[in-house]
């Protein structure tokens, strides 16, 4: 049995929260990225131009910020534990393609990622506790 003490629980919450915010950073870079994976890739989203992916906002409430198909890699990897993060497709049609419209199915390419979410942060849960041994 581990035994904390005071002098080390400090140390213990340090450690706990890195790899809180680890996981959080991989999870969200995940989740996104599924959301993100075309249709070609074996994912929901269907790409002609390319327009619709690379219309991705990414940001995080008083942080980072980013547009293009990976700005969501550099505003996840700058969040910590507590922060809210937003992924937006601007495109004018995305809400269309992913929800459906005029009797044409929607790809629900982010309820399909959002969907995944508990065992995405459950695999990066297990490769967090694979790094510390």
């Amino acid at each position: 049995m581990v035994k904390y003490t005071f002098a080390t629980l400090d140390q213990w919450t340090k450690k706990t929260e890195k790899r809180i915010d680890a996981v959080l950073k991989d999870a969200t870079q995940s989740v996104v990225a599924v959301a993100q994976q075309t249709k070609a890739k074996g994912g929901r989203m269907p790409v002609d131009t390319g327009n619709l992916r690379n219309s991705l906002q990414s940001s995080v409430a008083g942080g980072a910020m980013g547009e293009g198909k990976e700005s969501y890699i550099m505003v996840a990897g700058n969040m910590k534990g507590g922060d809210l993060a937003t992924f937006t497709w601007t495109a004018e049609y995305a809400a269309a393609v992913n929800n459906g419209n005029r009797g044409r199915l929607g790809a629900h390419f982010v309820e399909g990622a959002v969907d995944q979410w508990p065992a995405i942060v459950r695999a990066c849960i297990a490769k967090a506790k694979a790094r510390v041994g």
